[in-house]
């Protein structure tokens, strides 16, 4: 399996890859291909490692800094590392595997190479890489990922390990002891929040072996005093002090260049280097760097940068000091997609940007040609011409034509009115897309001319309700889409079915479907040369090693042909077709031969072109021009083209499956359904239009106008029915109740406004959802809106509190169980006594008592505090919420919270008690007040229509009267303002919303929308009607004096003195009723005079009334306000005195723990010191050894070489002495000294040669030059010549190595120096430390006796702030601080007296105490005595009594002989009556055994009977008819209640039966005292008015 590519380009490369191998070259890297770039001459070539000669691909990589070599670690387990040459790429030496995995490597200045081992242990390994051996080990079980170590530039180098995970660095040193060396951990770095954003870029060692960093603010920072602090050394100059917290924090990163530091983030890179001793500001380049992924420095003093996605720019500075960036070397653009055109004959891809197709070389990558295409998203191309389709992501198809490979014609362009195209098939004259919501389109493409035609949409609802796996076009035209039933399967997924689609010109669309016999995760179809008779398919089998051939012919059959086992380690994952096939998997890429000379069946020959031995998502892959060339496309958009080798050799054999049917019987997949669908072709469709036309505007005109008639109609029927019947009430239910005329007037009204009504409310809908939506959003979850009430024509106004509308509870709960006792207690609102020694800590309780002691300072509280009455912090006893937080007793500081928790705690519970209901109860005054305004302004409203009407009356009575008119004055009208109505706050007006218009082009009203004539509703008539004819007024005595007594006819006919007397009477009635009408007149005036006055102070009375409202809850809302912010100002002076606290303890905790750490560090410095000192010491004895060497080669030559050449002792001196004369700086290290000495000794060695300078080489080659014979002076033999040159070349290697031993020392002593500095440094910043330690102890000290106070005037405003500021104080008086302290001092020493008088006193008094207790003690005992003896002496005593007490002694002895056998018979029949006790005992046990056994048995049977029972009962249960039961004993409480209620009914009939028919009788007689009958109804009322509406009358 020998696998040999040529990488012959990629389009990009791998991010953060770039790195410098030697001074002059640039390598980068993509996946297991690297490309080197030599600068100076741009010369490009190619490393790939994919074989076991060249490394079994790549995992990390690293360039050395100063020699042209790069290494790079296997992909596989347990792998080697792989030291390679550069230009030659021949392998310079190999690390043998040591390690599972590594996670990163990287080389130092000189021949060490640092690589850092995979999870868990993350071991560091130092190698010595020329020799392949390990040098030392060590875990340091630290997460490290790739450019995650930084190494020193010193010989044994520093590494400095970042550990993201815990933001801190760690520092490391190599130690070496003979031949053993370790790692010392030196220091420990913590980076803290502002390296987050920089941490992979932030750190870099200078040329000092100095540790560097960079912050998310761009400062630059040196960890110094081994490692502990991060010292300043440079910030920007745009940052003036204090303004860190208004620049955004951002990613930095951090490179070392020509002693100095390049320093850079998205925007801007900056060059600082340290001169006198500061970092100053070299340059400063500006410009977009969000695409710069690293700055790179050699050691030739030339600056790189690395720009995704591949290009190397270099940073040249002009002049003038200006720096910009040049691009060096050129790379390509990301690649959607590529496909490989027909019909050209030049080698070339076609690739697809995502702003254009662009034509590329394959052999060099150049690009010949590019059309721009804005949004391109997907392509396919023609199975014969160079044609290409394009579709983007705003819905265009664009069809491109390629003439040649460097000249392309666009050739049409389709705007399609669909989602994005995200999917495309091109097959001769048909194109098939899917669009983003995964709808298939068909478009016609013409070619005469070039045309694309949105043909039609494959709608149909089964198509919608599958999961579309892969769709693809053949000829036909048949379009094969594989599809699974499961719609909510994800990509990539795999398909069940084939849905065949074909349609022709008879507007008919054939589905059939087909169910596939296994399931298949990717398909392809081979094109044919001519005409496609029978398409050949190939499906991979999902999640297996097998592919499957099927056959589709002409009569639409789907032959099952062949299955086959391919030779993938790994399930298949794609699969492509050209001449072969093409499959591959997470194990590589394999081609499949179609014809093969030991193959009778095509594809059974096949050959790995890749082996994918690290993980790569692959999304396309191609060979194509006769296996010449081989393309793949990874899903990060890059392109990889390789030159294939000759595929004749290293092939395998597939292995052929048995298919279900016998061979040579064709075996074919089964047709399942065959659908036939009617389909319109979009360019036949036309727009409908809703336009209105003339005969409904007729029509429109003709109903308006006979409702104009009708009105007339109607109102002339009503003043005649009135004069006629005198009814005024009632009217239009007798003339617009049930008529079928107004039915149809309604019916012609709906049919006109129907159109447009439907319309119109879609066409609105759009709109109120929106202003809907916005309205919900602005008040559903946030605080109410805080709107006003305003005085009416005043300035006095007021607002409302903000309340949550839910409550929270979560932030209440956090500690909700902190103070439990307590918060349980006042939460029950229990009103026992209760201890007042003992306040809970959050609420407030009686001052602390006072000793007995101390009489006058009780008085003295007494007075100040016998007023506060006990009140429960957050139990409000009264009324009102105001009132219980303005209680005196909780105006006073709590000095017993302290800590966080108690102060959230805290103010939770002031906030859920006290504040909420406190704004809760004002709320309800503001809302009384709203509804007083609204109320008002009604009121007003009303009263301006009764002024109104009375200055229409006064103006036609002053007419009447024949007296001058007036103008009415203007009425104030009150209104509502635009911050008092919450509607009127959030309103969202239609013209502030652009409605989207989501409907079909065909459904669009293009008719006249002048208006919302949603008001046509469908009872708007009726309505409308019932409106116009209701409320008749009756004839009332105001309007009766308005009309004119009408003159008799003879006044106009004669004169006076023609009256007869009949006139003559009728002439004095008519004069007689026009004087009463002038004074009814004149008094109605009169009336109306005192009317308007009456309303107009009425009106005064409503707003003054409004107006003092409004004012008193305006002082209340101040009041309220003032309550809720000394409660505020009162918690936060709490929290800030707290926070000062809490803040001064996280101090002093944290200078205590730098001290611990310093001390940590000073003792580890001191074992260090101690270390460096001994190898210091070593060192010297080498030298001192060495200088013993070179003095004894020195002397062997003075006593023994020159007495054999006494003639010519002189010349041979010099000789002796001679050197080449090249500059002494070459020698400037250890390693290159102690490697010349090495080459010079010409001892043989196993290792290999390090790659020395041109210069050091040199010299040698100037020392062999010495040495050969023509240099022998002519008097000295052959043999003394040869003697003479080892003697010289053992002097020259000593030198060397004097010289190395010499830098050892050098590099040892400044070591211990540095060292010792470190340690004097440690030392003092340990005292500053203490010393900052001891100032935070002094200052927590004076924060914890000093406490602010908050003053508070009697009203309510807090006059202290919380920062101590002093405002509105008239009466208060400036004392200098040293006065306070001197006061402050005088206290606390007459306090410490008080305090020492206090406990002598306390002492004094418990001595006395003591004494009195003694005393009574005594007299106890002497009372106890004295009862005693006066008891003995009252005792009676007999006289063998005295004689026994006189002879005690001889009755004792006597006694004693007794009491030996007495005892022992004793205890045997004590022993004897347990024993008799005991086994009645045992007797009883065994019986109440017997007896519980007995009852167990008895349980046990009523047990069983129990189950039986209940087993019984659970069945009848099951039998029982439940709902049945219900329903009885619901019908039967139904039909008590209707029993006792109807009895209840009947006993109130009989009650007042007799009460109420005395009423109707009453009632009847009043009817037809009061109201006329009704006569019959007139001619014209057509048709007659039905008995019913008139008996419902009255």
């Amino acid at each position: 399996m020998n696998i040999i590519s040529t990488v012959c380009w990629c389009n990009v490369w791998d991010k953060d890859t770039t790195w410098n191998v030697g001074p002059d070259v640039l390598c980068q890297r993509n996946g297991n291909a690297i490309k080197f770039v030599h600068m100076q001459t741009k010369a490009v070539s190619f490393f790939k490692a994919e074989t076991v000669a060249t490394g079994l691909s790549i995992s990390c990589f690293s360039g050395h800094n100063r020699f042209p070599l790069f290494a790079f670690a296997e992909t596989v387990l347990r792998p080697n590392i792989y030291v390679y040459r550069y230009p030659d790429m021949s392998r310079f030496s190999s690390i043998p595997p040591h390690m599972v995995s590594y996670t990163d490597i990287r080389f130092s200045e000189l021949d060490i190479l640092v690589a850092v081992g995979g999870y868990p242990d993350y071991c560091v390994c130092v190698y010595n890489y020329r020799t392949g051996a390990l040098v030392l080990e060590q875990v340091t079980n630290v997460p490290t990922v790739e450019r995650g170590i930084i190494v020193g530039p010193s010989n044994l180098p520093a590494i400095v390990q970042l550990n993201k995970q815990e933001m801190t660095i760690l520092g490391y040193d190599i130690c070496t002891v003979e031949k053993e060396s370790f790692m010392y951990k030196v220091y420990e770095v913590e980076l803290g929040k502002a390296f987050l954003k920089s941490c992979d870029r932030c750190l870099t060692f200078s040329e000092e072996n100095c540790l560097y960093a960079t912050n998310d603010y761009g400062h630059l920072l040196s960890v110094d005093v081994a490692g502990f602090v991060l010292r300043p050394q440079w910030r920007p100059p745009a940052l003036e002090e204090g303004s860190e917290r208004e620049m955004m924090p951002r990613a930095h990163g951090l490179t070392y260049h020509r002693s100095g530091f390049i320093i850079w983030n998205s925007s801007s890179a900056v060059y600082v280097k340290k001169k006198a001793g500061v970092y100053k500001l070299e340059w400063e380049l500006e410009g977009r760097l969000n695409e710069v992924v690293r700055f790179l420095s050699n050691i030739n003093g030339e600056i790189y940068a690395e720009r995704r996605p591949g290009y190397i720019d270099q940073v040249m500075i002009d002049r003038s000091g200006t720096a910009s960036l040049e691009c060096v070397v050129p790379t390509g653009r990301p690649v959607i997609t590529f496909r490989v055109l027909q019909g050209l004959k030049d080698e070339c891809v076609c690739a697809l940007y995502d702003d254009g197709v662009a034509m590329l070389d394959l052999a060099k990558g150049h690009t010949l040609c590019e059309v721009s295409v804005l949004g391109a998203s997907a392509m396919a191309n023609h199975r014969s011409l160079a044609l290409v389709a394009v579709g983007t992501l705003d819905a265009r198809i664009v069809l491109i034509h390629f003439e040649r490979a460097s000249l392309p014609h666009v050739l049409c362009e389709l705007k399609l009115e669909t989602a994005a195209v995200v999917g495309l098939d091109f097959n001769d004259s048909w194109l098939v897309y899917q669009d983003q919501i995964k709808m298939l389109h068909v478009v016609q493409v013409d070619t005469r001319p070039h045309k694309l035609t949105h043909y039609f949409e494959l709608s149909q609802p089964e198509l919608a309700q599958v999961f579309v796996h892969t769709f693809l076009l053949a000829d036909g035209p048949r379009l094969m889409v594989f599809i699974n039933r499961q719609h909510s399967m994800k990509r990539p997924g795999f398909a069940t079915e084939l849905w065949l689609y074909n349609w022709g010109k008879d507007k008919r669309l054939h589905r059939r479907e087909y169910v596939l016999p296994k399931e298949y995760g990717s398909f392809c179809v081979q094109p044919p040369v001519g005409r496609w008779a029978v398409i050949e398919i190939v499906a991979t089998e999902y999640n297996s090693f097998n592919f499957d051939q099927f056959a589709l012919n002409e009569k639409d059959e789907l032959q099952w042909i062949a299955s086959t086992k391919s030779g993938h380690f790994s399930y298949i994952l794609g699969v492509g077709m050209t001449k072969h096939l093409v499959t591959w998997s997470l194990g590589g890429i394999l081609v499949h031969f179609k014809q093969h000379k030991r193959a009778k069946k095509p594809f059974m020959i096949c050959r790995f072109l890749n082996i994918g031995l690290q993980t790569e998502f692959i999304l396309r892959v191609k060979e194509c021009f006769n296996s010449k060339y081989l393309l793949i496309l990874l899903a990060n958009k890059s392109l990889r083209v390789m030159r294939l080798p000759s595929l004749a050799d290293f092939v395998r054999e597939n292995v052929a499956l048995p298919l279900p049917t016998e061979e040579g019987i064709a075996c074919y997949i089964e047709q399942t359904l065959h659908k036939v669908d009617m389909f319109l072709p979009l360019s036949l469709r036309q727009e409908v239009k809703e336009e209105y036309t003339r005969a409904d505007l007729l029509k429109r005109d003709k109903l308006f106008a006979s409702i104009k008639d009708f009105a007339a109609k109607v109102t002339a029927l009503i003043d005649y029915d009135i004069s006629k019947t005198g009814k005024t009430r009632g009217i239009f239910k007798k003339f617009c109740f049930h008529y079928p005329w107004l039915d149809a007037l309604t019916t012609e009204a709906h049919k006109l406004c129907a159109l447009e009504r439907e319309s119109l409310e879609r066409a609105i809908a759009d709109q109120a959802r929106i202003r809907d939506w916005i309205l919900r959003l602005v008040t559903r979850d946030a605080v109410s809106i805080n709107y006003r009430v305003r005085s009416i024509f005043a300035d006095a106004n007021f607002e409302s509190f903000s309340v949550r509308r839910k409550i929270e509870m979560a932030e209440f709960d956090k500690y909700r169980f902190y103070d439990l006792e307590d918060h349980m207690r006042l939460s029950l609102g229990s009103f026992e006594e209760e201890e007042p020694a003992a306040p809970a800590a959050g609420g407030h309780g009686p001052p602390p008592g006072i000793e007995d002691g101390d009489i006058g300072e009780e008085e003295e509280a007494t007075e100040v505090f016998q007023g506060l009455r006990e009140l429960k912090q957050f139990v409000v006893e009264g009324h009102s919420v105001y009132e219980h937080i303005m209680a005196p007793v909780f105006q006073l500081q709590d000095k017993n919270l302290v800590t966080s928790n108690q102060l959230f705690n805290y103010n939770c519970k002031i906030r859920y008690y006290l504040n909420d209901p406190l704004k809760q109860e004002f709320n309800k005054l503001f809302h009384e007040a709203q509804q007083l305004k609204q109320d008002t302004i009604d009121s007003v409203m009303n009263t301006n229509v009764v002024l109104n009407k009375i200055y229409d009356n006064m103006n036609i009575m002053l007419r009447l009267l024949n007296m001058e008119q007036f103008v009415p004055p203007e009425l104030t009208m009150p209104a509502l303002e635009q911050d008092e109505v919450i509607k009127r706050i959030m309103e969202v007006d239609d013209s502030e919303i652009k409605a989207i218009n989501r409907r079909k082009p065909k459904t669009i009203d293009t008719g006249g929308k002048k208006g919302r004539l949603l008001l046509w509703s469908t009872e708007f008539w009726a309505r409308a009607l019932i409106v116009m004819m209701d409320g008749v007024l009756e004839k009332l005595w105001e309007e009766e004096i308005k009309k004119d007594i009408p003159e008799p006819e003879f006044m106009q006919k004669k004169q006076p003195h023609e009256y007869n007397l009949e006139e003559q009477k009728i002439f004095r009635a008519y004069e007689e009723a026009v004087h009463l009408l002038e004074l009814d007149r004149r008094k109605y005036l009169r009336i109306l005079h005192e009317n308007e006055e009456k309303t107009l102070a009425q009106k005064a009375a409503h707003i003054l009334k409004l107006n003092q409202r409004v004012a008193e809850l305006m002082i209340t809302k101040l009041k309220y306000d003032f309550a809720l912010k000394q409660g505020q100002l009162r918690l936060l002076t709490l929290e800030q005195i707290n926070f000062g606290r809490v803040q001064l303890r996280k101090r002093f905790s944290m200078f205590r723990k730098d001290i611990d750490k310093l001390t940590e560090y000073m003792t580890r410095y001191g074992y260090l010191l101690d270390f460096y000192d001994k190898a210091f010491q070593d060192v010297k004895t080498r030298l001192e050894a060495q200088q013993t060497r070179d003095r004894a080669v020195e002397r062997q030559f003075r006593s023994q070489f020159l007495p054999l050449v006494p003639h010519a002792t002189h010349e041979m001196t010099k000789l002796f002495k001679k050197r080449p004369k090249l500059p002494g700086k070459i020698f400037n290290s250890v390693l290159i000294c102690m490697e010349a000495s090495n080459k010079l000794s010409g001892k043989p060695s196993h290792r290999t040669p390090f790659p020395l300078p041109d210069d050091v080489l040199e010299f040698l080659n100037y020392l062999s030059e010495f040495d050969q014979p023509k240099q022998c002076p002519p008097q000295v033999d052959a043999k003394s010549w040869d003697t003479f040159v080892k003697l010289r070349r053992q002097k020259t290697e000593s030198e060397l190595r004097l010289k190395g031993i010499g830098y050892q020392l050098l590099d040892s002593q400044a070591y211990l120096s540095v060292l010792n500095k470190d340690l004097t440094a440690l030392k003092d910043s340990k005292v500053m430390t203490q010393r900052n330690a001891e100032e935070s102890i002094q200052t927590y000290l004076e924060k914890m006796r000093n406490m602010t106070i908050q003053l508070t005037l009697t009203k309510g405003q807090v006059e202290v702030s919380v920062l101590g500021k002093f405002t509105m104080l008239s009466n208060t008086v400036l004392m200098h601080v040293d006065d306070i302290n001197n006061v402050n001092q005088q206290i606390q020493e007459a306090g410490n007296k008080k305090i020492k008088a206090m406990q002598r006193v306390a002492v004094f008094r418990r001595q006395v105490i003591f004494k009195e207790w003694e005393h009574k003690l005594y007299k106890a005992n002497i009372a106890y005595l004295k009862y005693m003896l006066d008891a003995i002496e009252k005792c009676k005593v007999s006289m063998e009594f005295l004689n026994i007490l006189r002879n005690w002694e001889k009755v004792k002895t006597e006694r004693q002989k007794y009491i030996g056998g007495a005892i022992e018979r004793v205890i045997e029949q004590k022993i004897a009556a347990f024993k008799k006790h005991i086994d009645r005992v045992n007797i009883n046990i065994d019986s109440i055994k017997a007896q519980t056994l007995e009852v167990k048995r008895s349980n046990h049977g009523i047990d069983f009977k129990i189950e039986r029972i209940k087993v019984d009962v659970t069945f009848q249960n099951t039998l029982r008819d439940t709902m049945m039961e219900d329903k009885r004993d619901r019908e039967q409480r139904e039909r008590m209640a209707q029993i006792k209620t109807h009895r209840q009914l009947m006993e109130n009939v009989r009650r007042h039966y007799a009460h109420v028919l005395e009423l109707q009788t009453i009632l009847e007689l009043l009817r037809l005292r009061t109201y006329p009958t009704l006569g019959p109804p007139l001619p014209q009322c057509h048709p007659p008015v039905p008995e019913h509406i008139l008996s419902s009358v009255p």
